[in-house]
């Protein structure tokens, strides 16, 4: 017997006539009763006879009715799952992400999205880009979705972008440079730096900045985690270009008073983005979840004007 099969006999069974069943099921009667006959068929068995008018069930069928029963339930709990997934009811969402978007932009949005849609549990890893991007090019990788800086363009992956994330200047609060809410780099080109390292894709974007004002920066460290070069910067070792996520969780720190802040000549910004493996598709609710993340990350661009001269 398939699920059809069990579901008409079930119906049969509780409702007692043809009728009623058709009537529970909304299908008709001879819709009813062929599927019956053919559950008979492949059984082997005989389910039902009639005796004046009335359809009783075989001794056969009452043993049989049990076991309905079992997968009726688990029929039921099936559907009501993928009705509470469809509306955002309950799941498991596995998420990756690089440090720098796990320090706010990533609390903000999953605090969010439990607020909107109840009975969800996360699993969340903070990882480098290229560490979590070969578990999401698998059919049953250790994560959903991933977010990061940058658009992945490799076979297998897909990129969607999210928001982003401007590029500002930090030094230390003592140093002796221009007041102006905007710089260039020029004007710090014999300043001590603290670079990103060249293969991620903020180091990329600040290596073609640096390129593009023909100044090239006396580097005094190399650091892959956003958050550590904003530590350097406050204690003073040099200069910093941070994406505004880190800019706004050192400007809520204890040290805040030891940095400055500075936009860029001409406003560089890099994008915000949500990658996944391109041969697993998205559920409802990491759709959902991303809905959250690009509002999140609309808010903390939004705060951090109020923040900045």
């Amino acid at each position: 017997m398939n699920f059809r099969h069990i579901e008409i006999f079930f119906a049969v069974m509780t409702c007692g006539t043809v009728t009623e069943a058709a009537r529970q099921l909304g299908v008709s009667q001879p819709s009813v009763t062929t599927t019956i006959q053919h559950a008979e068929k492949k059984l082997g068995i005989q389910l039902f006879r009639r005796e004046s008018g009335r359809l009783l069930p075989t001794q056969e069928a009452m043993t049989l009715f049990e076991e309905a029963e079992r997968a009726h339930e688990a029929l039921s709990a099936f559907n009501a799952l993928a009705a509470r997934l469809k509306v955002g009811v309950g799941g498991h969402v596995r998420v990756a992400s690089v440090p720098s978007i796990s320090l706010e932009l990533l609390p903000d949005a999953i605090a969010d999205f439990l607020q909107r849609h109840k009975g969800f549990k996360f699993s969340v890893s903070t990882l480098n880009t290229e560490e979590f991007l070969h578990q999401l090019n698998q059919k049953t990788g250790a994560y959903h979705v991933g977010f990061s800086f940058g658009n992945v363009v490799e076979p297998g992956f897909a990129c969607q972008t999210v928001g982003k994330a401007d590029l500002l200047l930090i030094h230390p609060s003592g140093w002796n440079v221009s007041s102006d809410p905007y710089v260039g780099l020029e004007a710090l080109k014999d300043k001590p730096y603290i670079a990103p390292v060249d293969s991620t894709p903020v180091g990329q974007v600040c290596s073609n900045l640096f390129a593009d004002a023909e100044a090239a920066p006396k580097v005094v460290a190399r650091v892959h985690t956003h958050h550590l070069a904003g530590r350097l910067v406050q204690r003073g070792l040099g200069f910093a270009i941070l994406d505004s996520v880190t800019v706004r969780a050192l400007l809520h720190d204890q040290a805040a008073d030891t940095i400055t802040v500075r936009r860029i000549n001409g406003d560089p910004d890099i994008a915000v983005t949500a990658i996944h493996g391109s041969r697993r598709g998205l559920s409802n609710p990491v759709r959902l979840f991303i809905e959250c993340f690009e509002q999140s990350c609309a808010a903390l661009n939004e705060s951090l004007r109020g923040l900045l001269p």
